[in-house]
């Protein structure tokens, strides 16, 4: 949408096209670019849209507000039911129902913010967060690997249906599977300052009542700190779309910024390991470091990439993130020759998961690496590199429903 507004800049009748065609897309991207431009045609779409926003806002934002504040106290006190029902077993309800409990909030409020009230859809979402719900509950309350990968993946699968209710459902759409994970990174950035600010918050309001002799920090920690946790994502996904303009700035400088620190970290990490005196295929602690670093590593890049200048030729940072998908990529082969030399001594609930897991890293990092070094060295279109990530995710969606449904089974529940 950007590319193509920059083309029809100085085109009112074009404009006005791909106004009409997608008004969502059109607004945010306009607001990206318009202040590189200076024309009697700009500043009227500024105005126009400066005015259309203040009536959407005026319209909505109380309604919108209100769903925030209810959905925030309905998950707040489904989060808090063993507090006030104490014969549920803390433990047993949180490992099974949290994520589910704060991902059903958010969904429920893309659900309203998409405006998106098809009874069907909304059907279907109702007995998939039955099924899953009750086949967590329902699942053997036993020391098993099995079992506890298929929790620890239950969020991954709440994070597919958070996308698949943000897209509307049109899953074949790849565009707006590339907005989808641009929105992650805001998403991220938005959240972490209101937790941060939270706690800011927190401490100075513990601090003041104990001054007059009133320790309210057990209570503040246990029912308002938890709260507003839990109500940090949704009200981070009404501020995005109330102020756009705000992270979609922010994201950027923190891509550029921090992915040449990571690459540069990893290389020195890498360099250290060959002095190091620990063995990577002996070290079981070193294999899951390695395993988060290179989640972390992919989702740097996948979340970097969605945020560079695509008109820009021989852009450096598609270069940097070129090395730093290859560093995954050394990475990754290192922690496969780990995990399979581990495989041979018989086949786990982890080692399997974990082997998979790897293979799916292994072979997107690879085709993202290729994309890269087209769009770098053969100035091929950077879009090919967002297309390619989109697309792979219906594979992991897919992963993650086998991890929690089938592998229990297949491995005896053990």
């Amino acid at each position: 949408m950007q590319k193509r507004i920059i083309e029809n800049i100085n085109n009112p009748e074009n404009l006005e096209k791909l106004y009409q065609e997608n008004k969502q897309d059109f607004f945010k991207s306009f607001g990206e670019i318009s202040d590189d431009y200076n024309s009697d045609l700009v500043r009227f779409w500024k105005i126009r849209l400066a005015s259309e926003s203040e009536i959407k806002t005026t319209g909505f934002l109380k309604l919108d507000l209100l769903i925030v504040i209810i959905l925030s106290l309905v998950t707040g006190f489904l989060v808090k039911l063993p507090a006030f029902f104490t014969q549920i077993n803390e433990e047993f309800f949180y490992t099974r129902n949290l994520a589910i409990i704060v991902f059903n909030g958010i969904i429920l409020f893309t659900f309203w913010q998409n405006r998106n009230f098809n009874k069907n859809r909304i059907i279907i979402y109702g007995l998939i967060i039955l099924i899953l719900s009750l086949f967590i509950n329902f699942l053997p309350n036993t020391e098993s690997d099995s079992i506890l990968l298929s929790f620890i993946h239950v969020p991954l699968f709440l994070w597919c249906l958070f996308g698949l209710s943000f897209i509307s459902f049109d899953y074949k759409n790849t565009i707006k599977r590339i907005e989808f994970i641009r929105f992650n990174g805001e998403f991220l950035i938005m959240t972490g300052l209101i937790l941060i600010a939270g706690g800011l918050l927190t401490g100075i309001t513990i601090g003041l009542f104990s001054v007059i002799n009133m320790n309210i920090e057990n209570f503040y920690l246990e029912y308002i700190a938890v709260f507003g946790g839990v109500a940090a994502p949704i009200i981070s996904f009404y501020l995005i779309r109330l102020y756009p303009n705000i992270t979609n700035k922010i994201a950027p400088v923190i891509a550029r910024v921090f992915t040449p620190l990571v690459l540069i970290t990893l290389v020195i990490y890498l360099i250290s390991m060959i002095f190091s005196t620990s063995n990577i295929l002996e070290d079981r602690d070193l294999l899951l470091l390695f395993n988060v670093m290179l989640l972390a590593v992919l989702a740097i890049i996948v979340f970097s990439i969605s945020e560079l200048d695509k008109l820009k030729e021989k852009n450096v940072n598609v270069f940097i993130l070129f090395l730093l998908a290859t560093l995954a990529i050394i990475i990754n082969s290192i922690a496969l020759i780990a995990i399979i030399s581990r495989v041979t001594n018989g086949l786990t609930p982890n080692r399997f998961v974990v082997l998979v897991s790897n293979i799916l890293i292994f072979i997107n990092l690879i085709l993202i690496s290729k994309n890269l070094y087209k769009s770098y060295f053969k100035n091929k279109q950077l879009d090919s590199v967002e297309q390619t990530v989109a697309k792979y995710l219906t594979i992991y969606a897919v992963w993650t429903i086998i991890v929690i449904f089938i592998l229990p089974f297949v491995f005896g529940l053990n």
